[in-house]
């Protein structure tokens, strides 16, 4: 339960929720908006959050979308995890999307997990891997935009925006993919690393998240996966450096253990994707 009193929006367009996220602005309410209400929940109740308005966006159409149009799969922002795994159209981010228990995939939203505070944002590396799209609507309207124009480490929306949803060519769905999670303890637990590979045209391409602390897809890096002069091995030792980025070292993993799991998954894509 929430320890605390906020007024609650449940609008039925997008129209709507941007007038409801304006006037609640005005009111000086600090208002969030409210897809799967797991992350937002679990902030409010250790007090690290308080909002004083909340926008469900979970009755808008485009935000619960699921569909295929022009040649392009949708998902909407306020999508459960468990429907994207039931719905099965793209195998790769239904595998992705596992990674909480089934209780808590019945509420966790797609765009939760990608605009949320956590660092992790595991939903998000797919779609970093292909031509996706990201609609976004805001005080300034509807737009709609390469996903990673709006994306770099976090997804940047301009004040009072929200994501209604994404959208990838129906194509990708079908490509060789490779996945790997690895975690401190049990399968649910936060990652220590995750990294999604597809392989496209003859080339892989990567994103990982955990590793750096955010989730990343580097072009750099891209390329030197890619150049079959040299071993797996080699590739892969080469493309964790290829940016100059620190790993992460915590309580949860040192530095050095997360460069080895990301020196060996790396390799093993580029031999399960050869």
């Amino acid at each position: 339960m929430i320890p605390f009193n906020f007024a609650y929006y449940r609008p039925d367009s997008l129209t709507e929720a941007v007038s409801a996220y304006r006037e609640a602005q005005e009111a000086g309410l600090d208002p969030v908006y409210y897809g799967g209400g797991t992350e937002i929940v679990t902030f409010c109740r250790s007090g690290s959050m308080k909002p004083g308005a909340v926008i469900d966006i979970k009755r808008i159409p485009e935000c619960t979308a699921l569909d295929e149009a022009d040649g392009a799969h949708v998902f909407g922002a306020a999508l459960a995890l468990n429907t994207i795994i039931d719905d099965e159209r793209w195998p790769l981010l239904a595998q992705v999307a596992t990674i909480v228990d089934h209780t808590v995939r019945n509420r966790l939203s797609l765009g939760g997990n990608i605009a949320g505070r956590l660092p992790y944002r595991e939903t998000v590396l797919p779609f970093l891997l292909v031509d996706s799209r990201a609609r976004l609507a805001g005080p300034e309207g509807e737009r709609d935009v390469a996903l990673e124009e709006v994306f770099d480490r976090r997804l940047k929306l301009a004040p009072g925006e929200l994501l209604v949803s994404l959208s990838v060519p129906s194509a990708v769905t079908e490509l060789p993919w490779f996945y790997r999670r690895r975690v401190r303890k049990t399968r649910l637990d936060y990652p220590i690393l995750t990294a999604c590979c597809i392989k496209t045209e003859g080339r892989v391409r990567m994103a990982t998240t955990a590793a750096y602390g955010f989730p990343l897809r580097s072009k750099a890096a891209g390329e030197i996966i890619n150049d079959g002069s040299q071993s797996s091995q080699a590739r892969a030792e080469a493309a964790v450096d290829a940016d100059g980025l620190r790993i992460a070292d915590n309580q949860r993993a040192t530095g050095a253990y997360r460069r080895a799991l990301l020196v060996s998954t790396i390799s093993e894509a580029l031999d399960v994707l050869r």
